[in-house]
């Protein structure tokens, strides 16, 4: 399908709705189906005698199947629907269908439907003679040869499932539709490679949605599903990143960071010297552990950037606004103190205790909160700093990029939200009889595209930030 763009989505409330998922529009009618885990079983019989009879025969031998089973008043194409019929009725349907088409040709399904699921077709098909491994591998391939609604096996097999309508009566082709006569009746005889089949292909494929949205069983799909995947393995593939060699420019912020430490004496004793200096050295330490950790690739790189993303928005905030507000510095400071008075409260008045060993140290909190004042005077906030949302503060900094691109994408990993998990920890499943499905990375092999790109980026926009309070380097022309 064509990407939405997002201009066309419909916003309601913190929510943007597709044309096709609106409440008020198409969503509130639309059914989502799959077409490999609700449909494809159905008709695997029919796929199967395509592929293996060739495409022009095995589409001359259902049609002419088709149209002996009308005589019967037995034109079913659905496997379940078949399974419904009695049993003499269900050996007659198979009888006519082997006029056509050998018997093995059919023999894999019998992997699939055992006598739990369907004994007349079980028995019909089975042979003690037949390799397991050979017959898994077929539906195997012919699962992956039909396993996209659009692929060219997948519309063939709807073709045919249109035929079955077409004979039995049920499909009513309206004459303001040109096309779709012209499509049942030509089909068949082009290639795939035609350029009228580029026409034929959609409206086949859109009758068949028309014909079978209520006539397949997905829980006999589902079945199916499930006996194939128990009989076959997963097979999981991982996507590897190389890590980032060069570290031309950590070095050049480690002696840039050596710089300051060395020089701007005359402001060493500000609160804003302390604060914003505070800050681009939380944010080099952060960047200096994805390095020398080697850290890049994994998902604690992704929270550490996000962090150091935070830290410098709070820092370019500040001194934009500290015209406006003049003792900004010391507020931060207060604000931060208050955040760590607030648990070391809860802990000293034993609303909760921690283990020895845990991260926090309580008198470690307590010396941080009373440094400049007794904690009597530090007021807590629960809220943001400055009362401004994190957003807003990308915005009035002109960091809309940064915010809307790098810092909610990074956010799915501190969350914990299922996009990241997907990315990181999960990995897709190559075997079509899963319907590639993911499994969770248990031997910790998937990695990640490294951070150090973005995380150098972070870091000169802190130095540049700070270069109109803090003496930069001759060295530091970047």
């Amino acid at each position: 399908m064509d990407k939405i763009e997002l201009s066309k989505h419909i916003k309601q409330g913190d929510t943007f709705y597709t044309p096709y998922t609106d409440p008020n529009g198409l969503g509130a009618t639309l059914s989502i189906s799959s077409w490999a885990k609700c449909w494809l079983p159905e008709f695997l019989w029919i796929g199967l005698i395509v592929k293996k009879q060739g495409r022009k025969k095995g589409l001359e031998s259902l049609y002419h199947i088709i149209e002996d089973l009308k005589r019967d008043d037995m034109a079913i194409p659905q496997l379940s629907k078949i399974f419904e019929l009695s049993g003499e009725q269900q050996k007659k349907y198979w009888s006519i269908v082997t006029r056509y088409v050998e018997r093995n040709i059919l023999l894999p399904l019998t992997v699939v439907i055992t006598p739990d699921i369907n004994e007349t077709f079980y028995d019909f098909f089975f042979d003690f003679s037949m390799s397991v491994d050979d017959n898994i591998s077929e539906l195997l391939g012919i699962a992956k040869e039909t396993n996209r609604f659009h692929d060219e096996l997948s519309t063939d097999i709807c073709f045919i499932v249109d035929w079955f309508y077409v004979l039995k009566g049920k499909l009513h082709i309206s004459s303001e539709i040109d096309i779709l006569p012209t499509a049942l009746s030509e089909y068949y005889k082009h290639n795939h490679k035609d350029e009228v089949m580029r026409a034929y292909r959609p409206i086949i494929r859109s009758t068949f949605q028309g014909l079978c949205n209520l006539d397949c069983s997905k829980e006999f799909s589902e079945r199916i599903w499930k006996v194939l995947g128990k009989i076959s393995e997963c097979n999981p593939l991982v996507i590897v990143w190389d890590e980032e060699a060069t570290m031309d420019f950590y070095k050049i912020a480690k002696q840039t960071i050596e710089y300051f430490s060395a020089n701007n004496e005359d402001k060493k004793m500000e609160s804003k010297y302390a604060v914003i200096m505070g800050m681009t050295c939380y944010i080099y330490k952060i960047y200096q552990e994805i390095v020398e950790k080697q850290m890049q690739n994994g998902i604690g790189g992704r929270i550490l950037f996000r962090t150091m993303l935070e830290t410098y928005i709070n820092l370019k905030y500040m001194m934009q606004q500290e015209g406006e507000v003049s003792d900004i510095y010391e507020r931060f400071k207060a604000y931060g103190n208050g955040k760590y008075k607030l648990v070391m409260a809860k802990l000293r008045e034993e609303k909760y205790t921690v283990s020895d060993d845990s991260q926090i140290d309580e008198k470690i909190m307590e010396l941080i909160v009373n440094e400049d004042m007794d904690e009597a005077f530090v007021n807590m906030s629960v809220g943001y700093f400055d009362k401004t949302g994190v957003r807003t503060k990308f915005q009035k900094c002109g960091e809309d990029e940064l915010y809307e691109i790098y810092y909610e994408y990074a956010t799915n990993f501190a969350h914990g939200i299922w996009g990241a998990i997907r990315e990181s920890s999960m990995l897709i499943c190559d075997n079509p009889a899963h319907t590639y499905h993911c499994v969770p990375d248990y031997h910790m092999d998937q990695n990640l595209r490294s951070v150090l790109g973005d995380c150098e980026m972070v870091m000169k926009k802190t130095f540049d930030a700070i270069a109109a309070y803090i003496e930069l380097p001759d060295f530091y022309t970047i």
